[in-house]
């Protein structure tokens, strides 16, 4: 494998002399032909060293792409200067904003590979790459040094780049990185030396490394890697050869889903015959849509198809051979003890029993087993199939076989899985409850649903808390809150227009009307029925309404969020603060570019944890609505030591 040390982009290491591009300099003066040899992954700065050879071979295994842009950063080291010389502007700035890697088959046919080897190891691709180049002619060709090739765009450099830099800016989520790798390949096309092109290419890079984008990115990026390790426990993995969900509702078929698309055989079972119907006829016809749209082939649809089968009894014989069994049914205590002592005396010994639940007490569930060892939460994100993020769920007595086998089972089934402790809604709804709660509040003060999604999208998300509840279901919460009476204390504000707008029979989108109307589709529109139940609302309970700002409104919801994450992580909720970014990253769809709340609250907000937690003290004292206006005294302490740091002397410069 080939590119960068993502490390060195924060500490500056990737500036220690000789740099990559001085050495890539040198390659591309070289007074003899040079043939690079890609095997494995030649990503980022392996594929620009590649790039300065004159030809390039390639096992037909390899890898090759440039990513820099997952990163916050553009190719720094030639290769927005390069890439677009020997393969063209359009498809160079396709795999440079997109980030994706390239098979051997499709570098060869875009002309990034000179010849695709069948050899797979380094030392064949070497053989093969060494042959190729003495059946080279003495001397260098100076047709094949890309820097020296010109660039012509088609259609003009205004046009070109114009629609360029409007679909990047489309794509790119808010992300400064696709548009500045447009301009980027602009200044290949525009300046008047290779040399002056890379000069702007190095201004770019350095804008982009400089910037907290970059920063948030990579946090992201190494966070990606530390949620599957699980402090204290190293035991092994138990195999899970096959599994069992129940519940035929859609989280139990997105569940299922996920087992078969990896080829594990899954029993999908319902006591209604109906329901497993309806469900598989569902499924086939998912799996159809994307037959259809060319991202599945017949074959592997029937192969999926055959690994799900069904039941309507825990007492069919299939059931009792399942490694793993995943309860999905609705959300109701009582009813998944039932099914967890059923459990209990049909399923071998060693298999592990989870639940999906998305707020329940995980012992409570496994009280109803002798088997509290083997229990855990798998709290899937809906729709399963598609949703990226497993947040797994450790029960008191959970064994550290057991964790370790959900962890396993997250990577297998191709989920962002993270582990959590046992308390109301684990690490994402427990702190999501909050910036739930606030928006409710904020529309019986003075806002209508718009006013409080709005600065919630601007910020990045894809969508504010009312749109979500309107999406998910309005009815999900009402029934935790009736079924669980002793979910709010003293201290905490009760929902009472949330419960209200439910009662009206305005579920979301599924009734078409929640705090939007859905009556024309899936997109929200104003009603304004809502706006004058909502004023009604207020006039009931004596609040006189007021105008809200738009800052207000995005630091009622987010702060709450950012204080619960801090308690999750001083009560050992979360394992890390990096873990709580990507459960929000993955199930909630916080902006990457962010970094994720916690990255966002301590790094790009103003005035970071200091000011974090002077706001938060501000905001219980106007609007004493809930505990989680008390700063986490993790945050204290973290806040404390930020403003140290803040106020500490620049240490003085050395002299001679």
């Amino acid at each position: 494998p080939a590119g960068a040390d993502i490390a060195e982009f924060a500490t500056g290491g990737h500036r220690t002399q000789p740099t990559l591009g001085e050495v890539i300099e040198r390659l591309d003066k070289a007074s003899m032909p040079t043939v690079a040899a890609m095997h494995g992954t030649a990503l980022g700065g392996g594929l620009e060293v590649a790039l300065a050879c004159h030809w390039r071979v390639m096992s037909k295994a390899a890898k090759c792409g440039l990513p820099e842009v997952h990163l916050g950063l553009l190719p720094g080291a030639g290769g927005t200067q390069r890439l677009p010389r020997l393969i063209g502007c359009a498809p160079a700035i396709k795999i440079m904003t997109s980030g994706a890697p390239l098979g051997a088959a499709e570098a060869a046919k875009l002309g990034l590979a000179d010849e695709v080897v069948a050899a797979v190891d380094g030392e064949g691709v070497a053989e093969a790459a060494v042959g190729f180049a003495e059946a080279l002619a003495d001397g260098v060709d100076p047709s094949r040094v890309v820097s020296a090739r010109p660039l012509e765009v088609e259609g003009g450099v205004e046009a070109f780049f114009g629609a360029a830099r409007e679909g990047a800016r489309k794509a790119a989520k808010g992300e400064l990185a696709p548009l500045l790798i447009v301009d980027a390949v602009r200044a290949a096309a525009e300046a008047p030396s290779f040399e002056a092109g890379l000069s702007r290419e190095s201004e770019l890079f350095a804008q982009l490394a400089a910037g907290p984008e970059a920063r948030a990115l990579q946090h992201v990026f190494f966070a990606e890697r530390q949620i599957s390790k699980v402090v204290g426990v190293d035991a092994p993995p138990r195999p899970i050869e096959s599994a069992a969900v129940i519940g035929a509702g859609t989280m139990g078929g997105g569940i299922a889903m996920c087992f078969a698309n990896k080829g594990i055989p899954v029993t999908l079972v319902d006591k209604s015959p109906e329901a497993l119907e309806t469900r598989i006829g569902g499924i086939r016809a998912a799996y159809e849509a994307n037959v259809a749209k060319g991202k599945l082939s017949e074959d592997k649809l029937g192969a999926r198809m055959r690994c799900i089968t069904t039941a309507t009894s825990l007492d069919d014989p299939a059931c009792s051979t399942a490694d793993l069994y995943v309860e999905a049914v609705f959300e109701r205590l009582e009813l998944k003890k039932a099914i967890f002592k059923e459990l209990d005396a049909i399923a071998k010994p060693g298999a592990l029993l989870c639940t999906n639940t998305s707020t329940l007490d995980i012992d409570k569930i496994a009280s109803a087993t002798s088997r509290p060892q083997d229990v855990c939460g798998t709290h899937f994100f809906s729709p399963a199939n598609i949703m990226p993020l497993l947040e797994n769920v450790r029960g008191s007595a959970s064994s550290g076989e057991t964790l370790a086998t959900v962890m396993a089972m997250g990577k297998k089934l191709g989920k962002k899985a993270v582990l959590a402790g046992n308390c109301f809604g684990f690490i994402g709804n427990r702190m999501i409850e909050g910036y739930c709660r606030e928006s409710y509040f904020l529309l019986e003060e003075g806002c209508v649903p718009r006013d409080v999604d709005a600065p919630v999208r601007a910020l990045g998300l894809a969508m504010g808390p009312l749109q979500m509840q309107d999406l998910a279901g309005i009815d999900i919460g009402y029934n935790i809150r009736k079924d669980q009476p002793d979910l709010y204390g003293p201290a905490d504000r009760y929902p009472l227009l949330a419960d209200r707008i439910a009662e009206a029979g305005r579920l979301g989108q599924k009734t078409k009307a929640g705090w939007y109307d859905y009556a024309a589709g899936r997109n929200p529109v104003d009603d304004p029925w809502v706006a004058d139940f909502i004023e009604k609302f207020s006039t009931e309970q004596g609040v006189t309404r007021r105008a809200i700002s738009a800052e207000e409104v995005l630091d009622r919801c987010m702060l709450p969020m950012v204080n619960e994450g801090f308690k999750c992580l001083e009560e050992g909720i979360a394992q890390r603060e990096s873990d709580i970014d990507i459960v929000f990253l993955y199930g909630y769809g916080f902006p990457r570019r962010l970094g994720g709340p916690m990255h966002w609250a301590r790094h790009i907000r103003e005035g970071g944890l200091p000011k974090l937690a002077a706001d938060l003290q501000r905001y219980g004292a106007e609007h004493p609505n809930g505990t989680y206006w008390t700063p986490s005294a993790l945050l204290l302490e973290e806040a404390a030591v930020a403003a140290e740091a803040e106020a500490a002397p620049e240490p003085a410069a050395a002299t001679a």
